[in-house]
């Protein structure tokens, strides 16, 4: 048998195996991925010495396929085996040595004293700015916090808790304890999970589906960053306020300027992974605003473009210094939620609101915006 007709058959039991893993049935999935990477090891067995760029792609999805079986011994011989030679290309060698990497850090983990919820969320900062294993300390702090106030929300959404404007209760920061853990050098990659509590088994019994953090997170970024109209996120999200907090959380997740690219997510046992970069950021903020109050008689639409001074939610205030134009105030910012606005204090934001026919101008909504100052964005 040739190398066409041994990848042809891997192609097929992988595209089984990932149908496998939509469904659900991991198990299965598993054992079609199995399947799969020994016709592609017998692939790659069959390739011409002469056939380098072949060879290295093989030997990427052979090795790619006894990872996603869970057989991390026969994925890293092949790695170790291929990475011997001298042949290799570049990007092949590159590659396998990020498998490695990751089947070590998958065994280190299974090696922790705390107990994690299934299901941990890996993220991906990629472009720009970022390097393979840095990037800018802000960009990372940021979207760490903003995902951490999206596990908090997801969790109150599915056990139907009342939409709220400050921190989280005591009763879920206590019971989940969200964990940043080190990941694979591949561009910059961190993973965040959920440490179980003690008494977090009493909860779950109370509130069903509570755990299942990572596959609503993603669902929930999947949903709001391909929605052009909105509608999906509604039939998704039914409150109006989760809804709104969701899709604001998720476009600050996004990129503002050229300091990254994308933000790719992915966890185990989910198959479609999102992808957020400038193109969802635009998708979002056209229906954000798209849904947004339209000015009253006497009243006129502004943007004020500059630096969030300081917000007191409690008093329904901002201030907001804009370049040439001093300190402006805004009222109107009760309803927001400081998972949204607080990390946009001392920030470059574009703030919207209409100004009325004495000159108060009302809040309508706040984005974060590129920095000026940072390298590698337009100013």
């Amino acid at each position: 048998m040739t190398w066409l007709t041994f990848h042809r058959q891997s192609e097929a039991l992988a595209q089984n195996a990932h149908e496998s893993l939509r469904a659900g049935n991991i198990d299965v999935a598993r054992r079609l991925f199995s399947q799969a990477a020994a016709l592609e090891r017998q692939a790659l067995d069959s390739v011409a010495p002469d056939k380098s760029k072949t060879r290295g792609i093989t030997a990427v999805s052979a090795a790619a396929l006894y990872y996603k079986a869970g057989e991390f011994d026969s994925a890293c011989q092949l790695a170790y085996h291929q990475l011997g030679g001298s042949a290799l290309p570049a990007f092949a060698r590159a590659q396998l040595e990020e498998l490695v990497q990751t089947v070590y850090n998958e065994r280190e983990k299974e090696k922790y004293d705390v107990s994690f919820l299934p299901g941990m969320v890996n993220v991906s900062v990629k472009g720009g700015d970022v390097l393979r294993g840095a990037a800018p300390l802000d960009l990372i702090v940021d979207r760490v916090k903003t995902i951490q106030a999206m596990f908090f929300r997801v969790i109150e959404w599915t056990t139907a808790r009342p939409h709220r404007k400050g921190p989280p209760t005591k009763d879920v920061s206590q019971l989940f304890q969200s964990w940043l853990l080190q990941d694979v050098p591949g561009s910059f990659q961190f993973s965040v999970a959920i440490k179980a509590s003690t008494q977090l088994e009493m909860f779950e019994k109370q509130n069903p589906g509570a755990s299942d953090v990572a596959r609503q997170f993603l669902n929930i970024v999947q949903t709001i960053s391909t929605d052009e109209t909105g509608d999906a996120t509604k039939v998704l999200i039914s409150d109006d306020a989760y809804r709104t907090t969701f899709r604001k959380l998720v476009r600050n997740l996004s990129p503002t300027g050229r300091e990254f690219e994308s933000l790719e997510f992915r966890s185990a046992g989910v198959e479609d992974a999102p992808r957020i970069n400038a193109i969802a950021r635009t998708k979002i903020a056209k229906v954000i605003r798209a849904e947004q109050p339209a000015p009253v008689a006497g009243e006129t639409s502004v943007e004020l473009t500059g630096n969030l001074r300081a917000v007191d939610l409690n008093d329904d205030w901002l201030k907001i210094h804009v370049p040439d134009q001093g300190e402006e105030r805004v009222s109107g910012v009760s309803q927001q939620v400081d998972d949204v606005i607080g990390p946009m204090v001392n920030r470059q934001v574009l703030v919207r609101a209409v100004r009325g026919k004495f000159g108060s101008l009302r809040f309508i909504d706040i984005e974060l915006i590129a920095e000026p100052n940072r390298r590698g964005v337009d100013g």
